[in-house]
């Protein structure tokens, strides 16, 4: 289920090779609640940064996609 979120920290980093990011984030209609959270590349479009708005897709609380609100 997607969720409209914002997010308040970026952290890149690389984990054998391959390029991470360490997300804390809140949902909109929780916005005193930050969340924590590690994705791959493939699944956050490219170059986040704090104060993007945002949609997340969850499954059973795992992030499967990140996508940048327009």
């Amino acid at each position: 289920m997607a969720r409209e979120a914002l997010i308040h920290r970026v952290n890149p980093y690389l984990l054998h090779g391959e390029q991470y990011y360490e997300i804390v984030y809140s949902y909109t209609n929780e916005p005193d609640t930050l969340r924590q959270s590690r994705v791959a590349h493939d699944y956050i479009y490219p170059s986040p940064q704090e104060g993007d708005h945002v949609t997340i897709d969850a499954i059973l609380s795992v992030i499967t996609e990140i996508k940048k609100k327009e």
